[in-house]
């Protein structure tokens, strides 16, 4: 009995460490969308003036502060302090 609890504790060992010397792949790097675009676009079906704002941001390269301000020139407040 005891040298089967040897066996598998030997082979026990070698899987950890055949586990650990295998390089792991790493993941792809995604595309970061800004969190006022994220957020914006999650409420767009639900409230008019998400999807006004997403309408306009939707297509284009705009920063957290860029959309910010076109969310304050729209008079969308409740949204503005969402975000």
């Amino acid at each position: 009995m005891a040298k089967s609890l040897l066996k598998k504790a030997k082979k026990a060992a070698k899987s950890v460490a055949k586990q650990a010397s295998t390089p792991q792949s790493r993941p792809v790097a995604e595309v970061v969308k800004s969190s006022a675009k994220s957020h914006i676009e999650s409420l767009s079906k639900k409230r008019r003036d998400c999807a006004v704002m997403w309408g306009m941001i939707k297509d284009g390269n705009h920063s957290d502060d860029e959309i910010k301000e076109i969310v304050k020139s729209k008079g969308f407040d409740t949204l503005l302090g969402e975000l």
